[in-house]
């Protein structure tokens, strides 16, 4: 297990060098949304500048429920100026390794997180956020 989350963190570092020009200040930080407290979507997210995320069971919770490193595939920005981003997550404090295929959505004016994927064994990112898929989710900035 020690070995995987080694590898995984390496792995990160070289792709952060790679992607050293792409800006993740619109990402990064504390999103939450109390009103998936009593859903199965996840309340509470915060990504970190070292590649580092955390998801929370619940928006009160102090400690996360899961830790994951990001690697950002891909960054744009649309014509309204919000920001998209491609990411691969990988759950490493889990018994097996999990990878997610992210596509996210950083509003204008920086207060809301859109995310959606399909199913993370398809290893494929989304096209588009679908409010009415089973992984979206919208999250606000904290």
């Amino acid at each position: 297990m020690k070995k995987l989350a080694v590898i995984a963190l390496l792995l990160l570092a070289l792709s952060l060098w790679a992607d050293a020009d792409t800006d993740l200040t619109p990402l990064l930080g504390t999103w939450a949304n109390p009103e998936n407290n009593t859903t199965r979507k996840i309340p509470k997210i915060v990504y970190k500048v070292d590649g580092i995320g955390e998801e929370y069971a619940l928006t009160s919770a102090t400690k996360p429920s899961y830790v994951f490193t990001y690697t950002v595939e891909e960054a744009w920005q649309d014509p309204e100026d919000a920001h998209w981003y491609k990411i691969v997550a990988t759950k490493i404090e889990t018994l097996e390794t999990l990878f997610w295929y992210l596509l996210i959505r950083i509003s204008p004016d920086g207060t809301s997180y859109e995310e959606d994927c399909i199913r993370s064994n398809l290893r494929e990112f989304a096209t588009e956020l679908n409010p009415k898929s089973y992984h979206y989710k919208i999250l606000y900035r904290e």
